[in-house]
């Protein structure tokens, strides 16, 4: 379990491991695609995915193009997904390799493991001198220099390899997952304590890096709250002893951090200072999102962008998008995320809900900044192709062989009598 564990691990976080002077993917981009060449290119569904990259390759690439521009964007930004595509096709062949039949579960258990890693790590970091400089010296030292990281600890708590807007959605992306598990999985005791400690955790460091995390927290339970009211395969029992017992654990952690990190509490807990204080769900930074949110004016903007991704003024996703690559470039941007999590249903609506859960997560937080999260969809997608060409389709032939055995034998029979 530890191999999967670390690739996971690394290719959620890739910066955290210096490959070479590149990131994580670097390395294990290449090992899944020759894995994947070893097996033949399987999966039809893989192809289209595939193919859908290459038409917003297309995209970045005519938009610069026509505007005469090249960035780093245009190009890195296809790259990374392509080698996060294949990496995730080894995480899942790593998964099936050590457990057998893994269910949709196993997979959302490491990528939550990893992401609570994260904010064991995190802590330890930012309150030992050795942690700190042990596991910074492991991280790509390009973009994520230590003047950075100085300048950013000074204000919150900087992650492993990550930091800022990125550390938030990442921490809330573990909430999601955990909330998922903990209204679908039928869980022992021990384990049940282990995922809802791993929440705490994650939700308190995540927030001391990123109030973004809260996002998470609000998907991941809203998550829970269908699921408990309209899934009759969801665990209801479970889902209440959460609320309660992590009641008092969020209490206990509240101590903890307020006794381990005291002078972030005030950057930290702002939202919900204002809500107790003034009545009013904001932050500073929420509250100059609305200024942000900008539409291109002029008609080659709209269609084409202007081919780079700069600033232009504003961190909204949604508007550096509509400026990077216009608004069908951006639509398809978007578009393109849901098209991974609909290969990846199944006729368990219940399932899919994940998928789904995911990409809107991605969605809201691209009011306040640009992201996706196809790295994880990525990984969702492929368990189920192993699962529906290595497991169930199998079975199929292996019960349709057996049906048809048993009337060759009827027929037998018949014929004898």
């Amino acid at each position: 379990m530890l191999l999967p564990m670390i690739v996971t691990f690394y290719h959620i976080y890739p910066q955290a491991l210096n490959v070479a002077g590149s990131s994580f993917i670097l390395l294990s981009g290449p090992l899944g695609l020759a894995l994947y060449a070893y097996h033949r290119f399987p999966f039809k569904e893989a192809i289209l995915l595939l193919a859908g990259l290459a038409i917003m390759f297309l995209t970045f690439y005519m938009s610069g193009w026509i505007n005469n521009t090249t960035t780093h964007m245009m190009f890195g930004y296809p790259r990374s997904q392509v080698a996060w595509f294949f990496s995730s096709y080894l995480i899942v062949f790593l998964i099936f390799a050590i457990h057998k039949r893994p269910t949709i579960n196993t997979v959302l258990l490491y990528i939550s493991a990893a992401v609570g890693l994260q904010a064991l790590i995190a802590l330890g970091m930012n309150t030992n001198e050795a942690i700190h400089d042990f596991f910074f010296s492991l991280q790509m030292q390009v973009e994520y220099t230590e003047a950075i990281m100085e300048e950013g600890g000074s204000q919150r708590v900087m992650g492993y390899g990550i930091g800022f807007f990125g550390a938030g959605a990442l921490s809330g992306l573990g909430l999601v997952t955990i909330s998922y598990l903990l209204i679908r999985m039928d869980l022992k005791p021990i384990g049940f304590f282990l995922l809802v400690t791993t929440y705490v955790l994650i939700f308190y460091i995540g927030v001391f890096m990123a109030r973004t995390t809260i996002v998470g927290m609000a998907v991941g339970l809203g998550l829970i709250g269908i699921l408990y009211l309209w899934d009759n395969k969801a665990n209801i029992k479970q889902a209440k002893t959460f609320f309660l017992s992590s009641i008092f654990l969020m209490i206990g952690g509240y101590f903890f951090v307020m006794a381990t990190f005291p002078h972030f509490a005030d950057w930290a807990f702002e939202l919900f200072i204002n809500f107790v204080e003034r009545g009013e769900l904001t932050t500073t930074s929420s509250q100059g999102l609305s200024g942000m949110f900008r539409i291109p004016k002029d008609v080659h903007t709209i269609l084409y962008g202007t081919g780079s991704m700069d600033f232009q003024g504003t961190d909204v996703g949604y508007s550096r998008m509509m400026y990077w690559v216009g608004i069908p470039g951006a639509l398809y941007f978007y578009l393109y995320q849901f098209y991974i999590a609909k290969l990846s249903f199944t006729k368990d609506w219940g399932i899919n809900s994940i998928s789904i859960a995911i990409f809107l997560y991605a969605f809201i937080l691209n009011f306040k900044g640009w992201i996706d999260l196809n790295l994880v969809l990525f990984i969702i997608f492929f368990y189920f192709m192993f699962y529906k060409y290595y497991v169930y389709l199998p079975k199929q032939e292996a019960l349709q062989k057996t049906i048809g055995d048993i009337k060759r034998e009827k027929r037998a029979l018949n014929k004898m009598r």
